[in-house]
């Protein structure tokens, strides 16, 4: 009976520290900035009158409400475009970006800044 107690007392202790240790990752995670879309790779689309719509979201940490987060678009021919958005109150990034037939085909770097720093970076490929 009591090499029971024993076992459940152990079993509760290792629970509750991968619980614990799920959270510290979890918010450990949240305090990261990043920035991801949601197709990587996708074909041109074929005419004026079609689009492809991206999905930009992101996390910037130390957000205050207000704050003008940019978002720099680099195209294969070294060109910029720029997006100026804001952030939920939490930090969090969605906004999106519409392809055209127009959009040049290669690999478009997207860089997410926030008061005047690089803080996260990635791309999306438009294939011919």
């Amino acid at each position: 009976m009591l090499q029971n107690k024993a076992i459940l007392t152990i079993l509760a202790g290792i629970l509750v520290i991968g619980i614990s240790q799920f959270t510290f990752a979890e918010e450990a995670y949240e305090k990261e900035a990043y920035i991801t879309i949601d197709v990587e790779k996708f074909d041109q689309p074929q005419t004026r009158y079609s689009y492809q719509e991206i999905t930009i979201i992101g996390y910037v940490p130390d957000y205050s409400r207000g704050e003008n987060i940019t978002i720099t678009i680099i195209n294969p021919s070294e060109s910029e475009d720029e997006i100026n958005t804001f952030a939920s109150k939490k930090g969090n990034i969605y906004t999106l970006l519409h392809i055209t037939h127009d959009s040049q085909i290669g690999v478009h770097q997207l860089i997410l800044k926030f008061r005047g720093e690089e803080i996260a970076t990635t791309s999306f490929e438009i294939l011919k």
